[in-house]
């Protein structure tokens, strides 16, 4: 796996766990955003970026770099992303 592949995954992982982040916590006060936050990234963060890090190994740089896109314009976490992408290949095939 090249660098550029390596740097696209590890900001696709950091922008996706902050859009889940902040949909978790959208409608709650900054000081509960905050404890949510911290609990979660305490539980489930390193697991968040193993998973994701293995399913992503298999894309290119190009199609790395369309997943980002998507999750910084929609704001989207990878979960959702990858669920659309599954789903439009099937339906294609």
């Amino acid at each position: 796996m090249s660098q550029i592949q390596e740097d696209l995954i590890c900001e696709i992982i950091r922008l996706s766990q902050a859009n889940l982040l902040d949909k978790k916590c959208a409608s709650t006060s900054r000081e509960t955003r905050e404890r949510v936050a911290v609990d979660w990234i305490r539980k489930n963060a390193a697991d968040y970026r193993a998973d994701f890090r293995s399913r992503l190994d298999i894309y290119s740089a190009s199609e790395l770099g369309e997943i980002l896109k998507n999750i910084t314009r929609t704001g989207k976490d990878l979960h959702d992303i990858l669920e659309e992408t599954k789903s439009s290949s099937v339906s294609r095939g």
